[in-house]
């Protein structure tokens, strides 16, 4: 692809995806600078490749900046365009397969943390060491056909819902002196009246 501006050639990426954009700083309209940040940013294209006249540091540090991945200046010797262009293409596809695996090592972190708190709280939910309530999640896992990391996120979830109901029942008991029972049925019908979960009702009833 060849465009004329900065608007072109985003469009032109958002079109056809190319592994190499080489860009040329000054351009009329909308600069090579502006149209390297949205390429970059909205992984338009492999890598971008910035060809100028312009080596002042103010200029370098825009493109570090918006991250291109080559600068060359011109006049450009025939023989060290293409590769340049390969060791920039390179560059970007290691850095993205480092941004991966990094992204991959930050989710199962995330998915072992959430394990770990419904695995605690299905322990003492159902009076079995953590072990058999990791057991039990795994068969509950396979039976629902959905990932532990799923499942942990809807105990934690279901759990917190119950605490809300929990937090607000303590608290109408204390406030309006109701037992237990009375406080219960007290949030059932506020539920009822508003037209809404008992969670939401508790969630009102604290906010009071």
């Amino acid at each position: 692809g060849e465009a004329g501006d900065g608007f072109d050639a985003v469009s032109l990426c958002r079109a056809r995806r190319p592994d190499v954009v080489l860009l040329d700083v000054k351009m009329p309209v909308f600069d090579g600078l502006s149209a390297a940040e949205i390429i970059t940013r909205e992984s338009l294209a492999g890598c971008v490749v910035l060809l100028t006249a312009y080596g002042d540091q103010g200029t370098v540090d825009r493109a570090k900046e918006v991250g291109v991945s080559g600068y060359l200046l011109k006049p450009v010797e025939q023989r060290m365009l293409l590769p340049t262009l390969e060791v920039a293409l390179e560059q970007s596809r290691r850095l993205r397969r480092s941004y991966r695996e990094t992204e991959l090592t930050r989710r199962q972190l995330e998915e072992s943390n959430l394990i770990r708190r419904a695995q605690g709280i299905l322990a003492k939910q159902e009076a079995v060491s953590e072990t058999q309530a990791y057991q039990l999640l795994q068969r509950m896992s396979m039976e629902k056909r959905i990932s532990m990391g799923q499942l942990a996120a809807a105990v934690l979830e279901q759990e917190r819902h119950r605490d809300d109901v929990a937090r607000a029942k303590n608290l109408l008991m204390r406030k309006k002196g109701l037992s237990e029972s009375a406080a219960y049925k007290r949030l059932s019908q506020r539920a009822a009246h508003d037209g809404c979960t008992r969670e939401e009702a508790a969630r009102s009833i604290r906010q009071e």
